[in-house]
């Protein structure tokens, strides 16, 4: 049986709340034999209604840390809270921010999971490094692959949308009683550049080289097939997997949003259906990263190992 662990450090300050200091909750789960050298790592991102708590997730940390000789790890990334099924009163100090805060978070939980092993003195292949994400966070993924250059060799991607949808729209959940509650997050009213959440818009200036095993449902209610299939052709290295109700099976039982997908049985398919060969790497080597977008140049410093963004206005803008 694998190894469970759970500890908790500073996260990326609050960038929305003057930089103010915050913890951040981070959970893995180590093989059973040990780690060693041909020993990878996987970031696991759930979306809406689930959280690094759920027990889909606690089961698949403990199997993919044994089945796979992976360190699987999660983290109670900002805003998760506001995530879930009741609807709870956001501030600045907290709240759904729906993708940069939440990214940094995510890189966050692996860049220091590495300090970890570095200072246990264990070696690690670092060439091995997976993102598993399910919508929104799938969406993470995608934007922590931005954010940290080189880091990732594999994104597996279930049905990522291309931009956060409830920041522009209210999200609605229904309940088996008939009752629906109604989410109007605050990210509306705080996130003052949309550009950066834009993944067709970022991923054009970036240059790709993380292999990304993506699944989309042709009957996806929050992006389409298609506009899924033109930001695949748009970047290197990304290969779409189509699923329609042809094409059902244990795996994908649905060719709606998520796929109503197995996620264990989904890891097991892309894990043996294209048996990638992680090349060995000492340790990561993640380099600091400069996103331009109209509004805002956003650098991200990792001086320390740890995620440190800054964000400048743009020359000209007021």
């Amino acid at each position: 049986m694998s190894t469970d662990h759970t500890f908790s450090i500073y996260g990326h300050p609050n960038i929305y709340n003057d930089y103010s200091a915050r913890k951040l909750n981070i959970y893995f789960s180590e093989p059973d034999k040990g780690v060693k050298e041909d020993t990878g790592i996987v970031l696991l991102i759930p979306g809406f209604g689930a959280n690094a708590n759920s027990n889909v997730y606690k089961k698949m940390r403990s199997v993919f840390a044994d089945k796979y000789n992976l360190i699987a790890v999660q983290c109670d990334y900002f805003g998760w809270e506001f995530m879930q099924s009741q609807a709870l009163s956001e501030s600045r100090a907290n709240f759904n921010d729906m993708g940069i805060m939440q990214a940094l978070d995510n890189i966050t939980a692996v860049t220091a999971l590495e300090q970890i092993i570095i200072d246990n003195a264990l070696r690690y292949n670092s060439g091995k490094m997976i993102i598993y994400g399910h919508s929104h966070g799938a969406y993470l993924a995608y934007l922590c692959n931005i954010f940290a250059p080189d880091l990732f060799s594999m994104i597996i991607d279930n049905s990522a949308w291309l931009y956060p949808v409830y920041i522009d729209y209210s999200r609605q959940l229904y309940s088996a009683d008939g009752s629906v509650t109604t989410f109007d997050y605050f990210a509306r009213e705080v996130i003052e550049d949309r550009e950066i959440l834009n993944l067709k818009s970022i991923y054009k200036k970036y240059n790709n080289t993380c292999s990304i095993l993506s699944f989309h449902g042709a009957h996806d209610n929050l992006i389409s097939l298609s506009k899924k299939q033109e930001f695949c052709d748009l970047i290197s290295s990304c290969e779409l997997h189509q699923v329609h109700n042809g094409n059902l099976n244990d795996i994908f039982k649905s060719s709606g949003h998520g796929l109503n997908a197995d996620f264990l049985l989904m890891f097991d398919y892309v894990m043996k259906k294209h048996n990638k060969e992680f090349a060995f790497k000492e340790a990561s080597d993640v380099t600091n990263q400069n996103i331009e977008t109209n509004m805002f140049s956003y650098v991200v410093d990792y001086t320390h190992k740890l995620p440190f963004l800054t964000l400048q206005k743009r020359h000209g803008l007021n």
